[in-house]
Formats: C-alpha cells, sequence, structure tokens
C-alpha cells in the first residue's frame, strides 16, 4: 500500500518478475522486446515524445508489432477488462497576478486594502466560473467541437460492460453516493469514456498556513487537467481555452501548460488485444471489452505518428486508490477470483509466449 502501488509500480514489477522466471525456468523469451520507461507520467510526460525522437529508439520500435503496458485488469469481483485506448489530457496552471493584470497589487498586502485594490485571486475565480456550466460540464468555447460521440459499435460494448460491471463495487472504491447529474449507471459509463471534462486538481493563493492571515494576496494560481476524447487534440485544447480567457477579459491571465497529450485508440482485432482476450479466457475468465480508459497515458507516441502501433494494457491481479495515499496493489489474495502476486506473475509469462504463437 502506498502512492504508485498499483499505478504503475506492481504491474511493473510483476512483469519483470515474469522475464526472470521465464530464465530461471531455463527458457527463452519467445518474442523480442523493447523496454520503454519514464518517469513524469503524472505531470503530463513532457519529455516522452524522445522515444519517437531518438534514432536508436525509434529504430527498436518501427521493429515492433505492438506496445502494452502492465496493468491490474482486474475488479474487486474478479472481473477482467480489456482497454481499447485512452483519453488525451492537458496539465495546466492558470496563474492570475496583480503584475500582468494591471490591477490589484502586485506583492502581498495587508486585507483592508481591498477596499480600495482589486483581487487577483477573486479575478481567478471569476474566470474558472466560465470555464464550466452550472452543472459541471466544459464551457470553454470550442474545446469540445472535434469530440467524436461513441458509435454505435462503441455503444454496444458499453451496453454489454454496464450489465456486468458492478454499479455498488464503482461507488464503493469511489467513496461516492451519487453521480453527476444523477444519472443512471449506463448513462455515467458513456460520459465516464466519451465526455471531455475540465478539473481543478488544486487551487493555491496567499496564505494557506493555519488559522487565518489578512493579507490580500497579489498571485493565485488553479492547476487544471482537461481530458480529451478522440478527434480532440492537445493543441486545439489549449488554444481553445485562451481564446475563451481573452474574450471573457481574462486574457492577462496566464496558461501554462506543463505537459499532455492526444488521445489513443486500437482495434479490437489488432494481435496484442487478441492475444489479452486469449489469455485471460484460458484463465477462465470472460474479459470485458471497454472502448477506452477513461485516465490517460502517454499511449500517443505509439499509436500516432509516425510508428502508428497498436497499445493496450494487459495483466491479472487487483489493485484500487491510485493517485491516493491508500493506493493497494494485492500481493497474497484472500479471494479466490482474483489473482495475487504469483498468478499476476504468470498472466504474463502466458501472455508472451500467445504473443508469440498469434504472430
Amino acid at each position: 500500500m502506498g502512492r504508485g502501488a498499483v499505478n504503475q509500480k506492481g504491474p511493473e514489477a510483476a512483469f519483470l518478475a515474469a522475464l526472470h522466471a521465464i530464465r530461471g525456468a531455463g527458457k527463452k523469451v519467445p518474442v523480442n522486446l523493447v523496454l520503454v520507461a519514464e518517469g513524469e507520467e503524472e505531470i503530463g510526460s513532457p519529455h516522452f515524445q524522445q522515444v519517437v525522437r531518438r534514432p536508436e529508439v525509434a529504430a527498436a520500435l518501427k521493429r515492433c508489432s505492438g506496445v502494452f503496458m502492465p496493468s491490474a485488469s482486474q475488479d474487486p469481483d474478479g472481473t477482467v477488462t480489456v482497454s481499447l485506448g485512452a483519453k488525451g489530457v492537458v496539465e495546466l496552471e492558470l496563474v492570475a497576478s496583480g503584475e500582468r493584470w494591471g490591477r490589484g497589487p502586485g506583492k502581498d498586502v495587508h486585507s483592508s486594502n481591498r477596499a480600495r485594490l482589486d483581487s487577483p485571486a477573486f479575478h481567478l475565480v471569476q474566470a474558472l466560473n466560465t470555464l464550466v456550466t452550472p452543472d459541471g460540464d466544459p464551457a470553454i468555447d470550442g474545446f469540445a467541437d472535434a469530440a467524436r460521440p461513441a458509435s454505435d459499435a462503441e455503444r454496444a460494448l458499453l451496453d454489454a460492460a454496464a450489465a456486468r460491471l458492478n454499479e455498488s463495487t464503482a461507488k464503493r472504491l469511489l467513496s461516492a453516493e451519487r453521480w453527476a447529474h444523477d444519472l443512471p449507471w449506463r448513462a455515467t459509463l458513456e460520459r465516464f469514456l466519451f465526455a471531455p471534462t475540465v478539473n481543478i486538481e488544486g487551487l493555491v493563493a496567499g496564505y494557506t498556513g493555519p488559522g487565518g492571515k489578512t493579507v490580500l494576496p497579489h498571485r493565485a494560481v488553479a492547476k487544471l487537467d482537461l481530458r480529451l476524447v478522440p478527434d480532440m487534440t492537445f493543441d486545439g485544447a489549449v488554444a481553445a481555452l485562451k481564446a475563451h480567457l481573452k474574450k471573457r477579459g481574462f486574457g492577462d491571465i496566464e496558461v501554462n501548460p506543463s505537459g499532455g497529450y492526444d488521445p489513443t485508440g486500437t482495434a479490437a482485432d489488432a494481435p496484442i488485444i487478441r492475444a489479452q482476450l486469449s489469455v485471460y479466457r484460458r484463465a477462465g475468465l470472460d474479459p470485458i471489452l471497454w472502448p477506452r480508459n477513461a485516465g490517460s497515458y502517454p499511449g500517443f507516441v505509439f499509436t500516432g505518428e509516425p510508428l502508428k502501433l497498436p497499445a493496450g494494457h494487459f495483466g491479472l491481479g487487483h489493485g484500487s486508490g491510485a493517485h491516493a495515499p491508500d493506493e493497494y496493489f494485492v500481493i497474497e489474495s484472500s479471494n479466490p477470483k482474483v489473482a495475487g502476486w504469483d498468478a499476476a506473475v504468470g498472466s504474463f509469462v502466458d501472455y508472451l509466449f500467445e504473443l508469440a504463437a498469434i504472430h
């Protein structure tokens, strides 16, 4: 238990253990592998595109037939999900300051001056309020114009998934009691996978210690992430946000992207996906085919130009709580339906041999 347990250290360690197990058994790894790792995924992978820009790495990747990320794909009830893509993301900061605005103080001053000075912090709050509707949906002009809705085939996948996934389990894992808009289960799943979002990750301004401090801060920062669905782009989302703020009189607010990337997608008949389904079924599981992960990872460097490779996630085992201090990955499972460490390691061995058989 701890930050990084399931996202991503536990599954990665299980995959490396599988490679050691194959060698330890006196066998040869059945496929050629290119191992690529990064440490910036949580800040939008600002440098990950180097994997297709450095000649020696790009040359190795061009010989690959697909890319996969180790994962713990089982729910607490043992259900396993195969995702065919992921949303894109923009990580950014919005900064309001008296210096840039030309109003309010240029340094933190006594709060009594609020009577005669404007507040950069409220200026930022007012700007943030324009980014969403009263119900919390994106309201940035042009932001979602390119968003592609679910196709009939994708809706059919969602229909099947909604019938098998447990709504109460999902709420329990999220410590939530109600869905946004009080929507029913099936409708929430479609929004989860096909709706772009505008989210405030954090707000920082002035004094944030215990008790109060009568200060009028000269600077306020909002940390945001914007989730992107297919046909939306990182560049398009940033441009839309800047234009939206300028149009509404907030052009002085700095928009500082720190990282991000476009959405990804892989066909269900790609060899790496067919191999996953085969391994899961041989393990007695009936996998749920999922149109995409509602989270994000920098798979666009593989699925987009110049490689255009299929990409996905694979692995038995269960973990949850990603990005929280109580994040966990199951080592010894007390539930016969959920794989523990040994079975998770074994699933990667099976997957590599299945990939070799399919190719």
